[in-house]
């Protein structure tokens, strides 16, 4: 008896290695789209958030034209500091903040002063308070809560009486009967504020 004879076809040793191959390319493709698809994801995210939170951090960081023009005309003068704060008011009051400060104390230099310590006042400011300089000036805690007192003054001036020139915010020297002062007081103290504040606010009619 003859054996029997199988005709199977031999095993092609090439065929697991090409399964092999062709499913690490898979797996390797399926990798790549699911990077890129999450690389995607992150993108719209980040893109998303940069603009909801980007421009509102930059609007608070960098100093306005206003805060920079007055930053670069009071540099090393003690009313620097208080930049960032007359700033904030609207443009008139700002330039009366910084043209009669420098009027009345030259930014600081020359101020009342209580128990040796300086009252933040650069501004000749007489309103009543609790801490006054023996010459009757008033005493503030702090820069802030000087330049939002004296602006709040300014402001009801130029709003309630319409003094919103240097000419006409010369009461702020002499009270609102000027009679007993001398023309040329009243004309120094004027052409001295009108110098600063035409380089802040050059059109009043616009403050």
């Amino acid at each position: 008896m003859k054996p029997t004879t199988q005709n199977s076809t031999p095993e092609n040793p090439f065929r697991h290695r090409f399964d092999s191959h062709g499913a690490r390319k898979i797996i390797l493709l399926f990798l790549i789209v699911l990077v890129l698809f999450f690389d995607l994801v992150i993108l719209g995210w980040s893109k998303m958030i940069a603009r909801e939170f980007k421009p509102q951090q930059i609007s608070q960081n960098l100093p306005t034209p206003m805060e920079r023009n007055i930053g670069r005309m009071t540099r090393g003068y003690p009313i620097e500091k208080m930049t960032p704060l007359i700033a904030r008011q609207n443009k008139t009051t700002a330039a009366f903040l910084v043209s009669v400060a420098k009027q009345e104390s030259d930014w600081g230099n020359h101020v009342p002063v209580l128990d040796g310590q300086d009252c933040y006042n650069y501004w000749g400011f007489r309103g009543q308070s609790v801490r006054m300089s023996h010459d009757g000036f008033t005493c503030f805690d702090n820069p802030q809560q000087a330049v939002n007192t004296v602006a709040k003054r300014f402001n009801n001036l130029i709003n309630n009486s319409s003094l919103d020139t240097p000419q006409e915010m010369v009461v702020w020297e002499c009270g609102h009967d000027c009679a007993n002062r001398s023309s040329q007081e009243t004309s120094t103290w004027i052409n001295g504020v009108s110098y600063y504040f035409d380089k802040l606010c050059p059109n009043r009619d616009q403050g």
